[in-house]
């Protein structure tokens, strides 16, 4: 497969069938038991102001919103902003929707926290993913939590590197190719979604860091990482484990 990605896919990758793979594939306990997460671990509560970044379709912003936050979410795929302002409209729900790339998009200050979930950090390499830390450190209030979950650190996915895959969200199918350019550490995926209608392929990078350049990017900014943990049960992260949820505290 071809491994030569640009740098910018992020901007155009969440659209068509991407979008609907990841209302199918995601289920609301899932989405429960991570904003349980959230708001344990983070410390907040109603009426407290909190940033999404980036926030897809809004199942967390959606959910925290039904449980009186703030929400603040901020996405670059208008189709995903779509698709949260359509439920948000529908459940009666107030969400402050901002379409943007995260990199460079201003998104305030004062938020007493913040999250990004579903592998999405790794997006670009270190010294934009470094841009990134800093400006979710500018947006939070001294002693506010910020949140990081990916399946995609080196600890997990480098230990059991799945060079295919195949999954099946009723009539839609997923095929996955992955390979891992070395020089580079970053992961090069071919996905090829097919429905009785139509298919469509999707290519994708994303730079794998370990838990320990995450945590130095982040000490940089102010923040420090207080836990790490392997799901929602809050149980010790560990070589191998599939899913990492890290939680750092602004000094």
């Amino acid at each position: 497969m071809n491994t030569t990605i640009y740098n910018e896919w992020y901007t155009e990758f969440f659209s068509g069938l991407n979008c609907e793979m990841w209302e199918r594939a995601v289920s609301a306990e899932w989405t429960t038991s991570e904003v349980d997460f959230l708001i344990e671990t983070m410390g907040i509560k109603p009426g407290n102001s909190i940033l999404d970044i980036p926030c897809g379709y809004g199942r967390h912003a959606l959910e925290l919103a039904k449980r009186g936050l703030q929400v603040t979410g901020i996405d670059i795929s208008a189709e995903f902003l779509q698709m949260l302002r359509k439920q948000a409209g529908a459940d009666k729900l107030s969400v402050h929707v901002i379409q943007g790339d995260i990199l460079t998009t201003d998104v305030g200050y004062s938020f007493d926290g913040a999250y990004c979930l579903g592998n999405s950090f790794g997006y670009v390499d270190y010294e934009g993913m470094n841009q990134f830390v800093a400006r979710v450190a500018g947006a939070l209030k001294p002693g506010a939590r910020f949140v990081i979950n990916s399946g995609l650190v080196a600890e997990s996915i480098l230990t059991h590197f799945p060079q295919t895959g195949h999954h099946v969200l009723g009539d839609l199918t997923m095929d996955i190719r992955n390979s891992y350019v070395i020089g580079e550490s970053y992961m090069a995926t071919e996905l090829t979604y097919t429905k009785p209608d139509r298919t469509e392929t999707h290519y994708f990078k994303h730079y794998v860091f370990t838990l320990s350049e995450i945590k130095r990017m982040l000490i940089q900014h102010g923040l420090r990482t207080i836990a790490v943990y392997n799901s929602t049960e809050k149980l010790d992260y560990h070589l191998g484990d599939q899913q990492m949820y890290l939680v750092a505290e602004k000094e």
